[in-house]
């Protein structure tokens, strides 16, 4: 046995420990049948949740990272039902602390600003796919494209308030993104 690769091999892992890693979840499911698939997931920044069920012959895909933010993505298309559920909070970080800007100003009204995005329907035959990231602030996305009803909205409060909600039935076409948090 070479002992030189054993060791730089233990050394790589013991830096990778120090360092950290993400954690990571996929799945990929086709099916002709049914499935029903769960997430969540809650970091100091945020939240996720996620449900989504389908029926007939379906395709879904679903990955999941947490770190300091929280990042999920799903893709379901199914030529039959789908049912939806998703929700994602998150905070934003204030760009002073108190305590700096008690020195500089008389009064500090900075409240720490916290969104929440949502999304929730059921289509009779299409496709959904969403994509959220919770933590500092909140970032999110949703496409839809099928028949069935939709609803879907996102609100932030903070020192403004900004509130955003939609419902849509019938044949439909939604591209949805919302950015809470930072600069586009």
């Amino acid at each position: 046995m070479n002992w030189k690769y054993v060791v730089s091999g233990g050394l790589l892992l013991i830096l990778a420990g120090l360092f950290g890693a993400a954690d990571y979840v996929s799945t990929s499911i086709t099916t002709d049948g049914s499935f029903l698939l769960a997430s969540s997931g809650q970091t100091d920044n945020g939240t996720y949740a996620s449900r989504v069920m389908a029926a007939d012959a379906s395709e879904i895909t679903r990955s999941m990272t947490g770190d300091d933010s929280l990042a999920a993505d799903i893709s379901v298309t199914s030529s039959g039902p789908i049912l939806v559920s998703d929700y994602a909070s998150g905070r934003g970080v204030t760009a002073l602390p108190d305590t700096i800007a008690c020195v500089f100003t008389k009064y500090v009204l900075n409240r720490e600003p916290e969104s929440e995005l949502y999304s929730m329907g059921i289509l009779s035959k299409g496709r959904y796919a969403t994509s959220r990231v919770a933590g500092p602030g909140l970032t999110g996305g949703m496409d839809v494209n099928g028949s069935g009803m939709m609803s879907f909205g996102s609100h932030v409060v903070g020192n403004s308030t900004m509130r955003s909600s939609g419902f849509v039935s019938g044949n439909m076409t939604i591209h949805d993104f919302v950015k809470y948090g930072g600069k586009l």
